[in-house]
């Protein structure tokens, strides 16, 4: 199960590297608000923000506590962007969607602040403990991916309509299901995740091997998204009419 697991987190970040690299380069000739803020998120959460959440999870507490708290500031930074490009992309006028990020934004700071004092303590708990903390980190996290799901299934399912009228092109509406796939494989792990963690059970064997599977998915679908290789873009394009 741990070569699963490594395999499943090495991939998702390469994965994200690519995707990195190749949204930094468009941002750099388009100078596009998304494309900053879907690099800064790929970068700070996944890139940066799982190796050293993950390297903080094997290290107590009360040492080398700029770790510790790299991890967290990574993640809220990450999400928080992650938050900001659903907004810029699908709801940018409404009242309701800014509320729900600055709702989030209010809990990646209290949960920073409460764990940096967690740590500058006398005995800081170890990391299977923080269960509060780690209940008002994962809110904001679970409600971005969701969030994210929502608003791209939706938009697919209005694009699969134009598509079928010739108004859509086919490499464009798969894209925006693979990314509502990959946010929903994603949520789902962050949620199994904090259940075992309030549950105060470790992570066993088959919770590992679907948290690893969903870290798969998570992986294949925001590769081939922005990274399609040509067979993927050839099964994707309908067939030429033959003429008579």
């Amino acid at each position: 199960m741990e070569i699963l697991a490594g395999l499943s987190v090495g991939l998702l970040i390469l994965a994200a590297l690519f995707v990195v690299v190749r949204t930094f380069a468009l941002w750099s000739r388009t100078r596009g608000l998304p494309e900053l803020l879907l690099s800064l998120y790929l970068t700070c959460a996944t890139v940066l923000g799982y190796p050293v959440t993950i390297a903080g999870t094997r290290v107590p507490p009360g040492e080398m506590m700029p770790l510790h708290m790299a991890g967290q500031l990574l993640m809220s930074i990450g999400f928080a962007c992650l938050l900001f490009f659903t907004l810029k992309v699908f709801r940018p006028e409404a009242l309701w969607a800014r509320g729900l990020v600055g709702l989030c934004l209010l809990l990646f700071a209290v949960a920073d602040v409460a764990y940096f004092i967690e740590l500058i303590g006398e005995n800081p708990r170890p990391f299977e403990q923080l269960t509060d903390i780690s209940l008002i980190t994962t809110t904001p996290i679970a409600i971005a991916y969701f969030w994210t799901t929502f608003e791209s299934l939706s938009y697919y399912r209005r694009l699969k309509l134009r598509l079928r009228l010739g108004l859509a092109e086919a490499a464009v509406v798969n894209r925006v299901l693979l990314w509502g796939m990959m946010t929903v494989a994603a949520g789902l792990a962050v949620i199994l995740s904090l259940a075992v963690m309030l549950a105060g059970s470790f992570l066993t064997g088959p919770v590992v091997f679907v948290l690893s599977c969903l870290g798969l998915v998570h992986a294949c679908c925001l590769f081939l998204a922005f990274h399609p290789p040509a067979w993927y873009r050839s099964w994707l394009e309908p067939p030429a009419p033959v003429e008579s």
